[in-house]
Parts: C-alpha cells; sequence; structure tokens
C-alpha cells in the first residue's frame, strides 16, 4: 500500500504501465463540460472519489444543527412585505450569534471598515488623479471642509469601488435590469463610492473615510456626500452594500475562488499519478472542491435557487457577472501580492491600515516557503522539471482552450521558481483566498440589514417638479429585503460559513480520507515532513503577529488567522 501513493517523479517510477493505465481511467472519470457556462471549463461528472466523506457529512450536519432551532424561534413567516422597524431584522438572531456589525453598520467608520476587512475586501482601489471618475469628485459643490480634493488625488489618498461596469480593472455587464420576486421588482444598484484615507495624529495612525457615492453612472446625477440628510446618506450606503453583496457572490467568492480554480483540480486529476509529488501536495487543496461546485450548479445557482431568489438580478444577470469576473481572472495577476499591487493597494506607507493585505501576506509568504521547500525537493535541477513528462503535460492541458483555458497559465514550465509561483497562487486561492470571502459572510452579511443581497426599491428619482426625491425611514425599509428574504438570506449563508473541515497546513485528515495514510507515512524518510512542520510553525508565528495587529485594530480581523483557514475550498 505504501508504495501505491510513495512520492515519485514519473521517470523514476519502475511502475510506469500502473501509472499510465491509472491516468487513462482518469482521464475517462474526468472530463470537460465547456457547453454548460461558456465560457467556463467546468467538470462533466463528479467521480464518485470526490464525494463528500461520511465523517464530512456528519460534522457538517452537526455544524449547523442550531439553525432548525433558529429558525423556529425567530417565527420564520411567509411575510413579503417590508419589516416594521430596522430592529426587527435583528429578531431573526434568536438562537444564532447576533454579528457584531449589528451594533454599529450604520455608522462611516464601519462602512469605510468592510471595504478593508469585510466580506468583500478586494473591490477598493487608488484612484489615480488621471482618471476620468476623478472629476467626478472635484466637480462636488460642498464636500468635507477639511479635505482638500485635488491634493490628496495628487497625495493618492483617494479611492474608488465602483460597481457601474466601467472600470477597466474590474469589469461587469453595464446593465443589470434586476429580478423579481412574487410582491414587485428587485433592484441591483451600480454605484461609484469615492474614499479618502485620513491620516491622523502621528504618521501611522488614520483611518479610511467615505466621501460620496454616485447612485448614477450618469455624469449629471446626484452624489450623495456626509453632508446629505443622514436618512439620504444611510439610503446610498446601503446601495452601495447591495452592489457589493452581489458582486461578492458572484464575482469575489464564486467565479474567483471556486469557478477559476475548477479547471486546475480537473487538469491535476487528469494528467498527475496519484503519487506525483504535484499532485500530493495539491489534492489536499482540491478536498470536496468538486462536489461543492457542484452542488452550487445544482441547489444554488438554478432557477428557483438562491441565487434566482435572493440577489438582485435575474438568473441570467447574476450568471453574467461570474462569467465576466471568471473571463477577466488570470492566474499571473491575481497572484496575491500582484493583485494588491494592481489595485494599488499594496504599499504600506501610503495605506498603513489594510488588514486583508497585512494579514494575507503573512499567509503568502508562509505557504510560498513551504511550496519552494517541497518543490526544490523534488526538482533539485532543471533536467527533472524537463524530464518530468505529467508536469509538462499538465502545464499544457491547462494552457490550452481545448483543456483547462488557464489565463495567466505558461504552456510548458522551465524552472522550479516559475512552478513555485503557479503553486503557491493556487493553493494561497484554495485556502486563504476562498475562506477570507467565505467565512465573513456570517459576519457581515447574514445580519440583512448591513448587506442586503437585493434592492427592493429603486434608486431615487427626479420628480416632474424637477426635484430629487425625498427620502424617508420607511423607504430605508421598502430598500431593505422583506421578512421572508432576510430569513433566507441568514439561512442560506449560515450554511455555508458555519462548517470547517479542516485546518491550513495540517494534512493527516485528509491524507487519511485520500490515501489512507497519514501525512508522515507517505513522506517517511524524507525531508517533507520537517518542512510541513516547519509551515505549520511559519503559521502560528502569522496567528500570533494577527493577535497582536488586532489589539491595535478598531475592528479585529479574524478572516486570515491561519487557525481559521482552511486548505481547500471545501464548503
Amino acid at each position: 500500500m505504501v508504495d501505491n501513493v510513495r512520492p515519485s517523479l514519473p521517470q523514476n517510477d519502475p511502475n510506469q504501465d500502473e501509472r499510465k493505465d491509472y491516468l487513462n481511467r482518469q482521464q475517462t472519470a474526468y472530463q470537460f463540460d465547456y457547453g454548460s457556462l461558456s465560457p467556463l471549463a467546468l467538470l462533466k461528472d463528479v467521480p464518485a472519489g470526490e464525494n463528500f466523506s461520511s465523517r464530512y457529512i456528519g460534522e457538517r450536519i452537526l455544524a449547523t444543527s442550531e439553525l432548525p432551532a433558529n429558525m423556529l424561534a425567530s417565527d420564520a413567516r411567509s411575510f413579503l412585505d417590508p419589516l416594521d422597524d430596522l430592529q426587527d431584522y435583528e429578531d431573526f438572531f434568536t438562537v444564532l450569534r447576533l454579528p457584531a456589525v449589528a451594533r454599529i453598520y450604520q455608522t462611516d467608520r464601519s462602512f469605510a471598515e468592510q471595504r478593508l476587512s469585510g466580506a468583500n475586501p478586494m473591490m477598493l482601489r487608488l484612484l489615480d488623479a488621471r482618471d476620468p471618475r476623478a472629476q467626478t469628485l472635484l466637480n462636488l459643490p460642498t464636500l468635507h471642509p477639511l479635505v482638500d480634493r485635488r491634493q490628496e488625488l495628487q497625495d493618492n489618498n483617494i479611492y474608488i469601488a465602483d460597481y457601474t461596469g466601467t472600470d477597466e480593472h474590474y469589469r461587469a455587464p453595464a446593465r443589470v435590469g434586476g429580478g423579481t420576486y412574487e410582491k414587485g421588482r428587485k433592484f441591483l444598484p451600480k454605484p461609484r463610492a469615492f474614499f479618502a484615507w485620513r491620516w491622523t495624529g502621528v504618521r501611522d495612525r488614520g483611518e479610511m473615510t467615505p466621501m460620496a457615492i454616485q447612485l448614477d453612472p450618469n455624469p449629471d446625477s446626484h452624489v450623495y456626500t456626509p453632508l446629505d440628510p443622514p436618512i439620504d446618506w444611510l439610503f446610498a450606503k446601503l446601495c452601495v452594500q447591495v452592489a457589493d453583496a452581489n458582486h461578492h457572490e458572484m464575482s469575489t467568492h464564486l467565479a474567483r475562488t471556486h469557478l477559476v480554480m475548477e479547471p486546475i483540480a480537473i487538469v491535476t486529476a487528469r494528467q498527475l499519478a496519484k503519487n506525483h509529488p504535484l499532485s500530493l501536495l495539491l489534492k489536499p487543496h482540491f478536498r470536496f472542491m468538486l462536489t461543492n461546485n457542484e452542488l452550487a450548479r445544482t441547489r444554488l445557482i438554478n432557477p428557483g435557487g438562491p441565487v434566482d431568489e435572493l440577489l438582485g438580478g435575474t438568473l441570467l444577470e447574476s450568471m453574467e457577472l461570474a462569467k465576466e469576473a471568471y473571463s477577466t481572472w488570470s492566474l499571473d495577476q491575481f497572484a496575491f501580492p500582484t493583485e494588491l499591487k494592481n489595485r494599488g493597494m499594496d504599499d504600506p506607507n501610503q495605506l498603513p491600515h489594510y488588514p486583508y493585505r497585512d494579514d494575507g501576506l503573512l499567509l503568502w509568504n508562509a505557504i510560498q516557503t513551504f511550496v519552494s521547500g517541497y518543490l526544490k525537493f523534488f526538482y533539485p535541477t532543471k533536467e527533472e522539471i524537463a524530464q518530468d513528462v505529467e508536469l509538462q503535460t499538465w502545464a499544457k492541458e491547462l494552457a490550452s482552450d481545448n483543456g483547462g483555458k488557464v489565463k495567466g497559465m505558461p504552456d510548458h514550465i522551465d524552472t522550479v521558481e516559475q512552478l513555485i509561483e503557479i503553486v503557491t497562487t493556487v493553493i494561497f486561492t484554495c485556502g486563504p483566498q476562498h475562506s477570507a470571502v467565505n467565512f465573513p459572510q456570517y459576519d457581515y452579511m447574514s445580519f440583512a440589514a448591513n448587506m442586503p443581497l437585493a434592492a427592493y426599491r429603486d434608486i431615487p428619482r427626479i420628480t416632474e417638479s424637477g426635484n430629487l426625491e425625498v427620502i424617508t425611514e420607511k423607504d430605508i425599509l421598502r430598500l431593505l429585503p422583506p421578512h421572508k428574504r432576510a430569513a433566507d438570506q441568514l439561512q442560506i449563508l449560515f450554511i455555508i460559513s458555519a462548517y470547517r473541515y479542516d485546518r491550513l497546513g495540517y494534512y493527516d485528515k485528509s491524507f487519511r480520507e485520500l490515501y489512507r495514510m497519514s501525512f508522515e507515512e507517505v513522506f517517511e524518510g524524507t525531508q517533507i515532513e520537517l518542512l510541513a512542520r516547519e509551515f505549520q510553525q511559519n503559521l502560528n508565528m502569522a496567528e500570533q503577529n494577527i493577535d497582536a495587529n488586532n489589539q491595535k485594530r478598531v475592528i479585529p480581523y479574524f478572516s486570515l488567522k491561519p487557525s481559521l483557514v482552511l486548505n481547500s475550498i471545501s464548503i
């Protein structure tokens, strides 16, 4: 049994025929489907070997066992009318923990902080003074008296979250008409939100501050600021939250973790033998992902499913968001440090507070160190790379339009350094990146008054008299999800964020289920055991640093604590 998964490069394996037979079976079992959600490369049928283990099923059921009691206690009626008061949104949390954001969500500080450490910390980017969108700020007649807009732009202190579909770095369908529900229309606002990093006190202290929100990309449309009446400003912020929630679910979360990793998992299964060192390294990071992706397609993004019923757009429009995010993702540009740099969010001297960046880099470095040691052990020279026919076939099929169609993936691996960068990006995406956008869903999105999945009334319009529509508290309640939709939002987000299968860097659980052997047994007699322990130690050190940083943060950030990060997209 040990020999079956004893790590070996194909050129060194004495069992060449067994290896070829295994790969032939795998290529029959794992086939691509290019038609279901074109242009995505998906798995046609999920092989039995990818199914959930009995332990996984039991643990997941146990983790969500509180939900029925909470739904009964909250009297999950089928009312589709707006709730009577904002306080009513807290009443859904009768058994389940009320998220801390419920106490502060209407504040500007909470709104801005969610761009840096919330469920979707990837929409904010530095606004260049030469960007045409900067003119929106410069044209405002009034703004905070302490903000010199032109100077702040020149000093690179202005940031933007743009959901209009015109951002060249993050395109989205330009028009989302909105879906329907039993009592009428749903809406998906397409706002632009502007923020300023405000230095306060000493150089290393400051905070992100919302400056302006444009709900309509029409250049002549009204731009809301904190100087507007509080109800108007809250309405504008909630419209941003609706847009952010939709982009989070379909783009940041579904497309740019689950879907972009699927073809890499498929090709790994098709082209790398079971005992190939790269397969042994990657398989725990693909654990249960293909099964969960298939469940998402059949139970979440199906007609009448949660995406169709709860998100702002029609099902077709929501899927277009996912397809656009998928098609604009690439393996090289979404390596974590590169992605940060592309958004102008990489410099801690310019932006000293960005928990997603700071904690994420600790994990990226720990993963890269482990991957580097692991791959250099098996590929000490370029010859091993060049002679590894399975590795080269893996790269070729990943890059091919007839294979994985993975953008930014080279069709040939020349150096171990090249492979290290690729593998580090894959592991980071499956582990920390997915955990950072999946598990905060409960803390920020289950409380529907903070982050509604849809708007239930349109943005304010110009009246016949030429004035902007007046917003009242009743309009806030009409904007937010009605009773049943708010209950359904809590239910689905609790289900997909309540269970953690394993822990980043700890492989025994998945190895015993995959190979019926421990990690130590598979790599017995090699330095990989030591490298794995060092990996765990580096992750523990990262956690200590994060705990120390959280003591200084106004709102602690737990999403990238290594002990709470999974190896895989296993939920």
